[in-house]
């Protein structure tokens, strides 16, 4: 008898909770894809590339911990709200004669079968999502085959533990109020609603002033010209303390602006309006202030992973070769390097050459006086001596001959010159600093620019291709210049992973990885990254900083954030669907009253506007005002220089983005709870 029952309980919470069982399927789906990638080949591989195994472990168990806590909360609250809900049918059992063990069995049942099918359907969704996220990482590392299984038996494994855990402590919590509960509690568990005491109205009042001042502030914090990290994050405090007391003194002023209000509350039906929405609020200003607060941080998470995003896009962009040889000097002999590599992995295409200098210094004092504005305007505490490093402290030439072929190497296309043109290559910022037709003069002859590039050609951050900015001549003109070192470039169709590396050093003792890190003193006080004179260097694609800390931090947030987005949408729309039998009721009343259908359905879409505009607005304003700021200061905080070519149009487009993403979120649950609502309240046939 107690499974028949729960079967059918189950069935008919499925159709009374649909909004909360999708749900729970959606965040089970989204747990087992990200499972599944970090267990995937390719992840594996990659990070091994990049050498962040240790930290992907912290990261795992760091969001693993985060997301089951809030998965239980969220279990836990959608279960007590539903035995709320239940209370009277759980009272009319225990006065039928069952005892408080056998209906603790048959809830444990229902929501056994009911974990058991989300579980299974969610793997199902999960498998979909995990092929997404598995193009994404391919298509942002331009990793040649994909390496995911169909199927991760241990993403499943662990999904399935993380779910089973949650399920089990919340279900023993339900189990031990059960067995307590007495009936009378049962009965008047989800009666009345609540009044606003008139003695706190000016507590209110004070809390809405404070509230304004805290916004006033944090808009001061914000508006800071040095933005610094403690700026914003005093200032977040403001608007998080903001939006909490708002949703508590706001109540207390609408009422009081209701009851002094002669005319206005009497038009178009505002009366059933308000005094609905004064009856929860008091209840509920706590719960719409966490929920506003709880959308603010989805949206500001979505924006940081899309920031991250395009951090780690620009990190691997301005370095397009998958492996770069530095030797000091002239006369390198990269066909060692170039044996082992090829032995290893499938190389398309490899190159060396020599980059020179004529010990003119016109071109760096372009870029120098470019990155001094650039570097006060932004209060980053750099000097040009700081930032350049020895070996790039003049302007740097290459063969035009080099460089055609490396363009090729990269599938671009270039110019040709004659013997009186150059070409520049350069970051995006520096850009401007030079136009075609300028004239350069070198061995006591003028040439003439004839373009000027800015794609990606491993310029940032010194021993590249120049640092920041390259001339390249035509081949005779070199003749005269010095050496500063010669590179060997690569490309592979695979990834070259740790392992590689590791291996590469213990057959080549003379090599070893540039690291950003090491500094020296190196010629006329500039600092040098090249500690040992008879050493060669590698780096390439995969081995820089950003690239390994952002790619920690992106799916991991934009998964957090879709989570919370997620469950506090929910939380929200299962409230409002809970009002449904008391809505019923009053609209039955005025529909005998006489009030006419059109009227009736006009003011349940007002109410159920008002109920998801409420916490919505002031989430939208803070968050995306919150996100302009924390994307600027990482924007800049990432890169010495201004390496985004529009940096103004990337923070407003992520903004964006970030709005858009969490507004259709927003949108599609708030339209799917208003008509399962209108269903209830409202008969099609009276609609019709």
């Amino acid at each position: 008898m107690l499974t028949n029952l729960s079967i059918r309980n189950a069935k008919r919470q499925i159709g009374e909770y649909l909004i909360y069982w999708i749900s729970l399927i959606g965040i089970i789906a989204l747990m087992y894809a990200f499972n599944s990638l970090i267990f995937s080949k390719t992840m594996q591989k990659l990070f091994a590339a990049i050498g962040g195994n240790q930290d992907l472990g912290y990261m795992i168990i760091l969001f693993s911990i985060i997301i089951v806590m809030v998965l239980g909360w969220f279990v836990s609250y959608m279960m007590d709200f539903m035995l709320r809900k239940r209370s009277r049918e759980i009272s009319t059992y225990m006065i039928l004669g069952t005892e408080n063990t056998d209906i603790c069995k048959m809830l444990f049942y229902e929501n056994l079968l009911l974990g058991v099918m989300a579980v299974i359907i969610g793997l199902f969704f999960g498998t979909l999502i995990s092929k997404v996220l598995e193009y994404f990482v391919i298509h942002l590392f331009h990793v040649q085959d994909a390496l995911m299984t169909l199927f991760s038996i241990k993403a499943a494994g662990l999904t399935i533990l993380y779910f089973c855990a949650v399920y089990a402590i919340v279900l023993h919590r339900n189990r031990r109020k059960i067995k307590k509960v007495k009936i009378i509690e049962l009965l008047n568990y989800d009666r009345g609603n609540d009044t606003i005491p008139s003695k706190k109205v000016a507590n209110g009042m004070g809390a809405l002033i404070i509230s304004i001042l805290a916004f006033i502030g944090s808009l001061y914090m914000f508006s800071m010209p040095s933005q610094q990290f403690s700026d914003i994050a005093f200032g977040t405090i403001l608007i998080l303390l903001c939006l909490i007391l708002f949703f508590y003194g706001i109540t207390f002023v609408v009422n009081e602006f209701f009851i002094r209000s002669k005319k206005w509350k009497f038009q178009n039906n505002r009366m059933v309006i308000m005094r609905w929405f004064l009856s929860k609020a008091n209840r509920m200003s706590l719960s719409e202030g966490i929920i506003s607060i709880l959308f603010t941080v989805s949206i500001i998470c979505v924006g940081l992973s899309a920031t991250f995003y395009q951090v780690m896009e620009k990190s691997v962009d301005a370095q397009p070769f998958d492996i770069s040889v530095l030797h000091q000097n002239e006369g390198g002999n990269f066909q060692p390097y170039y044996t082992f590599l090829s032995e290893r992995v499938e190389l398309t295409d490899a190159h060396a050459y020599n980059i020179f200098t004529n010990h003119d210094t016109t071109s760096i004092e372009k870029r120098n006086q470019t990155l001094e504005k650039y570097w006060k305007k932004t209060n980053k505490k750099l000097s040009t001596e700081d930032y350049t490093v020895a070996e790039n402290q003049y302007d740097m030439f290459m063969k035009y001959s080099d460089y055609s072929t490396l363009c090729k190497l990269l599938g671009r296309d270039v110019i040709e010159i004659n013997s009186t043109q150059y070409i520049v290559h350069c970051l995006p910022y520096l850009k401007n600093d030079f136009k075609i037709g300028d004239n350069l003069n070198i061995s006591n002859d003028t040439l003439t620019c004839k373009e000027i590039y800015s794609d990606p050609f491993a310029q940032y951050g010194g021993y590249g291709n120049g640092q920041d900015l390259l001339i390249v001549v035509p081949d005779q003109y070199t003749e005269q210049m010095d050496v500063l070192y010669s590179l060997f470039v690569a490309n592979s169709l695979e990834l070259m992973d740790s392992d590689i590396f590791q291996e590469l050093e213990e057959r080549f003792p003379q090599i070893r990885p540039l690291n950003s890190n090491a500094v020296t003193v190196g010629e006329n006080g500039f600092s040098s990254k090249l500690l040992d004179s008879d050493a060669d260097y590698y780096s390439g694609k995969l081995a820089e900083t950003p690239t390994s800390q952002a790619i920690l931090i992106i799916l991991p947030l934009f998964y957090l954030s879709l989570v919370i987005c997620i469950i506090s949408i929910v939380i929200l729309a299962v409230q409002l669907l809970t009002e449904g039998n008391m809505l019923k009721k009053h609209y039955d009343l005025m529909q005998t009253l006489g009030v006419e259908h059109y009227t009736l359905s006009k003011t349940l879409r007002k109410q159920a506007i008002l109920y998801f505009a409420l916490p919505f607005i002031p989430a939208i304003i803070v968050g995306g005002g919150l996100l302009i700021p924390l994307s600027r200061m990482m924007l800049i905080l990432s890169y010495n220089v201004p390496i985004f070519e529009n940096a103004k149009f990337l923070i407003y487009s992520i903004v964006a983005g970030s709005l858009l993403l969490f507004c259709g979120m927003y949108f599609i649950y708030a339209f799917i709870s208003y008509h399962i609502l209108k269903r209830g309240i409202i008969p099609v046939s009276l609609m019709n």
